[in-house]
Parts: C-alpha cells; sequence; structure tokens
C-alpha cells in the first residue's frame, strides 16, 4: 500500500510540474507571406480595360463567375492583341499569367500579369 502511495505522489508531483512550465516563444505579430507562382494558365472570356487592368470572366459548370483583373501585361503578349480596344471585349483567350501575392496583416496585395495570350 505504501509503495502505491509513493507512486501516485511521485506522479501527481510529475504532472504539477510539468504543468507549470511555459513556452517562452516570441511571436512575431506582423506576418509577412510572399507567394510567386509562373505560367499559370486560365480560360476567360475579355471583358474589357478598366483604370484597375484587364478583366477576364469565366463561368463554371454550375453557372458561377469568376472574375479575373489582370494588372500588367508583358509587352510580348500586348503586341499580339491590342485589349485596350473594345475590339476583343467578348472574346475567348488561353491567359498564361504569373502570380506575385504578398500578405500582411493590415493588407494583402496581389499582383497578376499576363505573360502571354492566346485566342481560342
Amino acid at each position: 500500500m505504501m509503495k502505491k502511495i509513493m507512486v501516485l505522489s511521485v506522479f501527481a508531483l510529475s504532472i504539477m510540474t510539468l504543468s507549470s512550465f511555459k513556452a517562452d516563444i516570441e511571436t512575431n505579430k506582423s506576418c509577412n507571406i510572399e507567394v510567386y507562382q509562373e505560367g499559370l494558365v486560365v480560360y476567360a472570356d475579355y471583358k474589357g480595360y478598366t483604370d484597375t487592368g484587364y478583366t477576364f470572366e469565366k463561368k463554371d459548370k454550375k453557372g458561377n463567375i469568376t472574375t479575373f483583373t489582370f494588372h500588367e501585361i508583358k509587352p510580348k503578349a500586348l503586341k499580339k492583341y491590342d485589349l485596350k480596344s473594345d475590339a476583343l471585349v467578348g472574346t475567348f483567350f488561353k491567359i498564361t499569367f504569373n502570380k506575385d501575392d504578398n500578405f500582411t496583416k493590415e493588407e494583402h496585395d496581389d499582383k497578376h500579369i499576363i505573360t502571354d495570350l492566346e485566342k481560342h
């Protein structure tokens, strides 16, 4: 019986000792995450150019519409098609682009850059 009490006492003391430890880890309150992806492809209809960029829309099988806004276009792709003209609105394109995301706690800044275009 004495052995059981001794084992239980040691066990209880161990639990109390281990539970009193506190992790002293300094955390960075400002989280910065940067993601850069090259050569992404999407097929979508061209909707036009505004001061925010080149807008395309894609409709999925359920009828949901996703809008893509590309902030820049590489000169090579711009030479192929004059996207600032309304003549191409409604045209279906294969769009190759790079995605550059910069996430901070305060804001989410992303930039999509068209690198190539093909009519489909």
